[in-house]
């Protein structure tokens, strides 16, 4: 093992790329909640915390050529292998920096409209995360996107066990970290076929999240600061020190209550009138393990008429990730939802001959007068992927330059493209 400030650096952390992270995801996201963001058709600035390799910032870099990106990671391998893959594509608006937070946070003197941090946050010490929120209360601009995602209880709970197990291991070896995690992968399968989590209620649901590559699972288990939060705790942590609110999670379906809370609890959460209260029994109902959330810096909102000129213009664009058989359900944090067939026909037919705006589909007769019908149907599309919001304008996008991209994916045997309409990329 080998590790600074408590987390690994001999393991290089896989290329996973988090759509979540991008410009237009976030935006579209802001805006359904009614929320002004920066315009990403003009010049912005945009700073990654923890970018391991690079893949979101170069993803984003390619549909934002005239923005500026920044990455910072303290990990030297994971900057020169961002650096030799942005070399490799030619792309000149991406800067990654060798540095910890603090140093970063010495040193620099550039404002973002964006700043995000994916997989970082809960797996460093307090001090180190204290240290990231003062990146933010000093860079992140007025009206700026800061996206964070974290381990979240309850949920996450349930992996302190298995946690403890793979970190005692690997305490107890000399050898690398994702050797140690395969010694410790193997304590666990045989612990567990001698009976040992027989009563562990998500035992199925570990064993899942062990078949993640020995990598994954070192950056994932194996620092020395390990912590779920609360999310409570973290919304009122963030605004006490950078002034930033929460505003939504970035994953679509968790900002209505009707696709991810359990009916029989929508309406006791909704007679609750204490915020943090609320988000607390939104965080039960749906088991939360993971949270992904957007807070602005001072937030404006939308006035109504111009709220719904801006949804009016949302364009979307349908994927070729489409069942054969058609869509029967969607995945939501409680489980399945059965998908409404004739709904799902109309909204297909359309899109399947054309991109639609959200004006379009609103005329739709199977979503007149029923807006709230229409945005849970796109957040359940969303979130399958089914449909993407569409990058406006696409006319700056080097088609050669996202040829080359898709084409180094799939020498490197990543499964990963470009959806340069959608200004993201999907898996494979």
């Amino acid at each position: 093992m080998n590790k600074n400030q408590g987390y690994v650096l001999d393991s290089v952390y896989p290329m996973f790329f988090y759509k979540e992270t991008q410009p237009i995801w976030l935006n579209t996201i802001i805006q359904f909640q009614g929320f002004k963001t920066p315009d990403i058709r003009e010049t912005f600035s945009y700073l990654e915390l923890g970018c391991a390799t690079g893949i979101n910032l170069i993803v984003a870099a390619i549909y934002h050529p005239h923005a500026n990106f920044v990455g910072v990671d303290f990990n030297p391998v994971h900057i020169e292998t961002a650096n030799r893959f942005a070399k490799q594509l030619g792309i000149k608006n991406v800067t990654f920096i060798h540095s910890d937070f603090e140093h970063f946070l010495r040193t620099n003197q550039q404002a973002f409209d964006y700043i995000v941090n994916h997989g970082t946050y809960t797996w460093i010490a307090s001090q180190q995360q204290h240290t990231l929120l003062d990146i933010v209360a000093n860079s992140l601009k007025e009206g700026g996107v800061f996206y964070l995602h974290y381990m979240c209880s309850p949920g996450s709970l349930a992996l302190d066990p298995i946690q403890k197990l793979l970190h005692l291991v690997d305490q107890h070896t000399e050898v690398t970290s994702e050797h140690s995690i395969a010694i410790g992968k193997k304590l666990f399968h045989d612990l567990n076929q001698a009976g040992t989590f027989i009563n562990h209620p998500k035992i199925d649901a570990i064993i899942k999240t062990l078949d993640s590559s020995n990598a994954a699972l070192a950056h994932e288990f194996l620092t020395e600061h390990w912590k779920p939060l609360y999310s409570v705790d973290v919304h009122r942590q963030v605004f006490q020190t950078t002034k930033s609110t929460y505003i939504a999670s970035a994953q679509p379906c968790e900002n209505l209550d009707s696709i991810s809370i359990p009916l029989n609890m929508q309406q006791m959460i909704k007679s609750i009138q204490a915020p943090a209260l609320k988000e607390y029994l939104k965080d039960l109902a749906r088991d939360a393990k993971q949270r992904e959330d957007i807070f602005l810096k001072n937030p404006q909102m939308f006035h109504k008429t111009e709220h719904l000129q801006v949804l009016g213009q949302l364009n979307f664009k349908l994927q070729s990730n489409i069942p054969k058989n058609g869509i029967r359900a969607f995945k939501t944090p409680i489980g399945q939802i059965q998908a409404p067939e004739q709904v799902i026909s109309v909204l297909l037919d359309l899109l399947s001959k054309q991109n639609a705006d959200f004006k379009t589909l609103s005329q739709l007769s199977v979503f007149k007068e029923n807006f709230i019908f229409l945005i849970e149907t796109i957040f359940l599309m969303m979130n399958e992927q089914y449909i993407l919001p569409i990058l406006n304008p696409i006319e700056q996008i080097n088609s050669d330059l996202v040829q080359q991209f898709n084409i180094l994916m799939q020498d490197k045997g990543i499964r990963l493209k470009l959806i340069p309409e959608c200004g993201t990329a999907i898996g494979t």
